[in-house]
């Protein structure tokens, strides 16, 4: 009898250390979200890269790291961050919070090139892609830098080689062509080995400059202004 009230004691033990462990962890806040930034955008789904961890969301999702999908579309979305309400992508409000988007360092030397809005609401930008003078158009909701290919053939890339798929557009199924650029630049950031997207004609009005390249640096918004910084 004594021996089996020992062991009834055992578990009624270990049961409430069990209880009060998953008490803490269950009860436990989530990690602070540093860096969220915009991999890839759907009507009502979103791609986001939160910590370096990618995350699939769709609208109502919440994330390990407490961030929550709001709604999202194909040029922005809503998240909330320890209950606070922001709005990512290409089309934010100026009147929005600065926010960081994407991995962020306080150390070591930052390179900076400062973009203003232009008149039509986006962000446009000098750079060079294989040391070609070109215009991009900022878009965050591009997971890769895009073009035409007409421009592609402009700027002597190869894209016949790349790896070829198709998706729907309202042209039909549209033919796409994935590459690696050498080197794309923005003023003075140089990134090389840039992943891109060449699409069949007519493709996109301009250059997009996608997450491919703008996921490697640190983004600021504040108001009609943004800062891409390499550090």
């Amino acid at each position: 009898m004594t021996i089996y009230k020992s062991q009834a004691n055992i578990i009624i033990a270990v049961k409430s250390v069990l209880f009060i462990v998953l008490a803490m962890i269950f009860s436990a806040p989530a990690s602070a979200v540093k860096s969220v930034s915009v991999y890839a955008l759907f009507n009502g789904k979103a791609i986001l890269i939160i910590d370096g961890q990618r995350r699939v969301l769709r609208a109502g999702d919440t994330t390990p790291e407490g961030l929550t999908l709001i709604s999202s579309n194909t040029s922005g979305a809503v998240i909330n961050v320890d209950g606070k309400e922001e709005q990512i992508g290409l089309h934010i409000n100026p009147a929005t919070e600065p926010m960081n988007v994407g991995n962020s360092s306080s150390e070591g030397f930052a390179t900076t090139v400062t973009l203003n809005m232009g008149l039509d609401g986006f962000f446009h930008v000098g750079g060079e892609i294989n040391n070609k003078s070109v215009t991009f158009l900022v878009d965050t909701g591009a997971s890769s830098v895009a073009l035409s290919e007409s421009m592609a053939r402009r700027l002597d890339i190869d894209f016949e080689s790349g790896k070829k798929a198709y998706a729907s557009t309202a042209n039909g199924n549209t033919r796409i062509r994935f590459i690696t650029l050498d080197k794309v630049s923005v003023g003075s950031i140089e990134i090389e080995n840039v992943h891109a997207a060449v699409i069949q004609d007519p493709g996109p009005a301009g250059i997009l400059l996608g997450m491919s390249f703008l996921s490697k640096l640190e983004m600021k918004r504040t108001g009609t202004t943004m800062e891409l910084i390499q550090r």
